[in-house]
């Protein structure tokens, strides 16, 4: 391979990080940390004059020090939401106020949960009795009052336990088909994120604020919220542990993130 700079999108959990089936997802997204194999790959990317971002469904606020310990060229967040390079963010787009309030609605007349994510922070909203079993500490309010005294209101995505899934969407499913679109992450949780606002939109605004094309790009994911990098990179890479249409949709298939697939794939490529 030439000594072009490439640049490269990883996912976060289940592609650098790895979380022990069956656990509690609040608790593995606080704790986990990428592997040391991981954190070579970074070192000598970057030592090699490449650019690796981190590219993940986690909000900005749930980013944590041992990913920023990679030290990446940049952060696209809350899938695709916002993409920040070093201190600076270039853009985040959030959910209109209007629409949050249809959403509050539908979680009360449901009697279920749902976790609001955003750059400014996260909430849990649990109207009356609902619950929501993978918060992982993120504060949890129960009536739309307390919800904006505690928070900005700017939320870019939310998230649903699998349980709760349908009986919320059924609700209103045109106002979720019109609105959002949803991803299973493969975790017993599903993420809802704007119409057309994905990973993919944020990689492709990434690249065209560094006034690159596709040309050497990659990306690496595992669930179904990866699957629009997969269109807006040259050469998408699924884990040994991603979903069958994640698998279906890369050029090439690596091993799991267990056995540290994403330094497997940049040997492969050449890229260390």
């Amino acid at each position: 391979m030439s000594d072009e700079v490439r640049i490269l999108f990883f996912d976060v959990d289940g592609t650098i990080i790895y979380h022990e089936p069956g656990g509690d997802v609040g608790e593995t997204v606080a704790t986990a940390r990428p592997s040391e194999g991981v954190a070579r790959a970074f070192r000598e990317l970057r030592g090699r004059g490449h650019m690796p971002f981190i590219c993940t469904g986690r909000p900005l606020s749930l980013i944590a020090e041992s990913l920023l310990a990679l030290e990446p060229a940049g952060i696209i967040s809350s899938a695709g939401a916002c993409v920040s390079v070093g201190e600076k963010i270039l853009f985040d787009r959030v959910i209109d106020a209007a629409v949050i309030d249809r959403l509050l609605e539908i979680a009360e007349r449901s009697g279920h949960g749902v976790l609001l994510e955003g750059t400014d922070g996260d909430v849990v909203y649990t109207p009356a009795n609902a619950v929501y079993a993978n918060g992982g500490g993120i504060p949890a309010v129960r009536t739309r009052e307390e919800l904006c005294a505690q928070t900005t209101m700017r939320f870019s995505k939310f998230v649903l336990e699998a349980a709760d899934r349908d009986a919320v969407i059924s609700c209103d499913p045109a106002f979720f088909d019109a609105q959002f679109d949803g991803f299973d992450l493969g975790l017993g949780i599903s993420e809802y994120t704007m119409k057309g606002v994905d990973k993919g939109f944020g990689v492709k605004h990434a690249l065209e604020c560094l006034e690159r094309g596709v040309a050497g790009t990659f990306a690496f994911g595992d669930s179904e919220n990866d699957l629009p990098m997969a269109d807006a990179v040259e050469t998408f890479v699924a884990m040994g542990n991603a979903m069958p249409a994640v698998k279906a949709r890369a050029a090439y298939v690596t091993g799991p993130v267990q056995d540290d697939g994403v330094v497997s794939a940049l040997e492969h490529f050449g890229l260390i």
